[in-house]
């Protein structure tokens, strides 16, 4: 369950907050003007979500990349074309594709 806080009382108590924070190991919602205002995290669920976004870029990333190379590799094949041996080559063929 998501743990609500005034700005009030969030001010008044933030080392206890903290604490909190740190032992339970989940956000607060800090609610200014009784609407939402910020959310504080614990610092290692920020690092461990900004890794999992790294790794899932990375992944999506690499699918990406090997569809590219499959893609060209059957337009090589249906065009009766050799793999290119140089980068430039490379450039050459995808520039007059």
């Amino acid at each position: 369950m998501l743990q609500i806080v005034s700005i009030t009382d969030a001010r008044n108590s933030f080392a206890k907050l903290i604490e909190k924070i740190k032992s339970t190991k989940k956000p607060v919602v800090v609610v200014q003007d009784s609407a939402p205002s910020v959310v504080i995290y614990p610092y290692d669920e920020v690092v461990k979500r900004d890794e999992e976004r790294d790794q899932l870029f990375e992944l999506r990333f690499r699918e990406i990349f090997q569809k590219g190379e499959e893609a060209f590799q059957k337009y090589l094949k249906n065009n009766n074309l050799n793999a290119p041996r140089t980068e430039e080559e490379a450039y050459s063929i995808i520039k007059n594709a």
